[in-house]
């Protein structure tokens, strides 16, 4: 299975539109047109990576769901609030699937929620086993042909 934050957007979206109705995920902030209210995901800071015993390596990625809704709205504070307390409950593990048909179950750890600018941040970091792909070697036959004088 592949790990990919495009594949992660697409998981995400798909485990949260049930528990966030009418809300569009995004990966991306920068695309044109979008209407709130609408969420999407970004990495925050920077990726680690550390090698573990047997070739593995645990990858741990800091995230930020930006969840948006209309501006000015007199009770943009208790719907960013109850958006927060609705990824609190359902985001302690979710599916992750790379489009392959195989799904995996990710945890979701350090969780927080902040509102800042008028914008909800749900962040949190993922901490992914990987193992890096290694080409090898595959067996070889070799054909001898000799003489043998008797």
């Amino acid at each position: 299975m592949n790990f990919t934050l495009t594949a992660l957007a697409e998981s995400l979206a798909a485990y949260l539109a049930p528990v966030l109705p009418g809300v569009q995920m995004l990966e991306d902030p920068a695309q044109q047109g979008v209407q709130p209210p609408c969420m999407f995901i970004q990495q925050r800071g920077e990726s680690r990576i550390t090698a573990l015993p047997g070739g593995y390596f645990q990858r741990t990625i800091p995230l930020d769901l930006t969840y948006l809704q209309e501006y000015n709205l007199s009770d943009l504070r208790q719907r960013y609030n109850a958006a927060a307390e609705t990824l609190d409950f359902c985001m302690d593990t979710f599916p992750y699937s790379d489009g392959s048909g195989e799904t995996k179950l990710l945890r979701a750890y350090d969780r927080t929620a902040d509102i800042d600018d008028e914008v909800l941040h749900y962040k949190f970091e993922l901490r992914v086993f990987v193992e890096k792909p290694v080409e090898t070697v595959k067996m070889q036959t070799q054909t001898v042909n000799q003489k043998v004088d008797t």
